[in-house]
């Protein structure tokens, strides 16, 4: 689990610092490449937190819950936005001979 918290904030924070070069973990405009990277970092502290609190044998307080709830909405928002940046290019995009179904005009 350590490593996948760390796993998660290395690559959430190369998204938000540099957001469009590779590895490109996520498509569309750079705000929501640096939104999906802050979720990733923000779910990466809360896993190693929580992680790092029951190794201890304590129970993982009340922020440490607070950050795993906001990554969550944050992840999806993100992955929902790339989503519809990507349909709306390809839509654009749709005139053109041939398109993504093979219509001819």
């Amino acid at each position: 689990m350590t490593v996948m918290a760390l796993g998660c904030t290395w690559l959430g924070g190369r998204a938000v610092l540099r957001p469009h070069r590779p590895p490109q973990p996520i498509g569309g405009p750079v705000w929501v490449a640096r939104t999906w990277g802050l979720a990733y970092v923000l779910l990466g502290i809360a896993m190693a937190a929580k992680m790092t609190t029951m190794l201890v044998g304590k129970v993982p307080a009340w922020p440490i819950a607070v950050l795993h709830w906001a990554a969550g909405p944050l992840l999806l928002f993100s992955v929902i936005a790339a989503g519809v940046s990507q349909w709306r290019a390809r839509h654009r995009a749709g005139g053109a001979v041939g398109g993504r179904h093979g219509r001819h005009k």
